[in-house]
């Protein structure tokens, strides 16, 4: 099953998982990995790619407003993305639902790893 069909079920599904505390850990390992240099440690927007960036990166602690609480699968749909531009952002913003697919196209990885980050980000959002 494509990529495109796994997240169309997750939407459909509201699918809502409930993370362990490993899984939260390896999201923010994996936070700090992917994202962090452009949304910075915190989140705020302020990573040391930032002002390279135009638009600049946006903060990621308010994320709930727009997707909701628990935070959706349509962040998650909007972070995987398939090509540029999208919903998510602009061409600054890396496709990474092709940048973390297994070689052989699998996108099982790349779900799982965008996923751990989501549920990281939703454990830090503001109040």
């Amino acid at each position: 099953m494509n990529t495109r069909w796994i997240l169309i079920l997750l939407l459909l599904s509201g699918m809502s998982v409930s993370v362990s505390r490993a899984e939260s850990e390896d999201g923010a390992a994996e936070y700090r990995r992917y994202c962090s240099a452009c949304h910075g440690e915190s989140a705020d927007g302020k990573g040391p790619a930032a002002n390279a960036l135009d638009p600049g990166p946006p903060a990621l602690t308010g994320l709930r407003a727009k997707y909701g609480n628990p935070l959706s699968t349509e962040l998650v749909v909007s972070v995987m993305g398939t090509t540029m531009p999208r919903a998510h952002g602009t061409s600054n913003m890396p496709v990474w639902g092709r940048n973390l697919a297994d070689p052989d196209g699998d996108d099982t990885r790349a779900i799982e790893t965008i996923w751990r980050i989501v549920h990281y980000l939703d454990s830090i959002q503001s109040p």
